[in-house]
């Protein structure tokens, strides 16, 4: 039998997809008056706030400390949400937030979400990829000119480190016009990334470098199947530590 997860059963493990389910889980949030970040642009802005009210077809939550932040997500397309309640990270997406009345005060409006993702802690960090199936990463400039190829040391849906040997010809938080990885024969990741960091991780010689690079733009249906590969990594690593 195979080790590793299928797609229905990621979904069954860690996707809310009923109404029931997504209402009781932001609630849930409620209840707790658990802090929310709401990333938009990009992930370049985020507020922080409260969730007032999950209805059947919407969600209502707070204005963030910012009015400048509050105008800039009026005028957003798409957000993200995520807490962490108990050290599980919740997170779902938003379309078109407005600005409503609510009650005496000012609130923002989405329409409810369609999925809920729910990840324990040890699957939403960076997770080390396996030597012997590791994914393989090429950075290209504007013009699609290869600038590297390099082997992949962990991932997540912030970015990616790389172990490399001799110095990259790169500098801190210089930018990258493509970072493309190929998750799986249908699957493809493309955006810009940054690099965050660049550190020697040995001194005998071999002139070994860790890279950190930060992805930029990352699309929500790419940053799932980053989810997705990492939720299945973890499976069927726990299964060989069972055997």
């Amino acid at each position: 039998m195979s080790a590793s997860l299928s797609d229905d059963e990621i979904e069954d493990r860690f996707f809310l997809l009923g109404r029931m389910e997504i209402l009781n889980a932001l609630n849930d949030l409620i209840h707790r008056r658990e802090a929310v970040a709401v990333y938009f642009n990009g992930g370049k802005d985020f507020i922080l706030t409260l969730l007032l009210e999950a209805r059947s077809d919407a969600l209502i939550f707070d204005l963030g400390g910012d009015p400048r932040t509050n105008k800039m997500l009026a005028q957003a397309t798409a957000c993200v949400f995520i807490a962490a309640p108990d050290g599980i990270r919740v997170q779902f997406s938003g379309i078109q937030p407005q600005r409503i009345s609510w009650g005496d005060t000012d609130a923002f409006w989405v329409p409810l979400p369609n999925q809920v993702i729910r990840l324990q802690r040890r699957e939403c960090y960076r997770n080390v990829l396996p030597v012997l199936t590791a994914l393989k990463v090429k950075l290209s400039n504007e013009y699609g000119v290869s600038l590297c190829d390099w082997v992949l040391h962990d991932l997540s849906v912030s970015g990616f480190g790389a172990t490399v040997i001799g110095a990259p010809h790169f500098a801190n938080d210089e930018t990258v016009a493509h970072v493309v990885i190929a998750l799986s024969d249908k699957t493809r990741l493309d955006c810009s990334g940054m690099i965050r960091h660049i550190s020697q991780i040995d001194r005998n010689g071999k002139g070994r470098y860790r890279v950190g690079v930060k992805f930029i733009d990352l699309p929500h249906v790419v940053e799932v199947a980053i989810q997705r590969y990492i939720i299945k990594i973890e499976y069927e690593r726990r299964k060989l530590l069972m055997k």
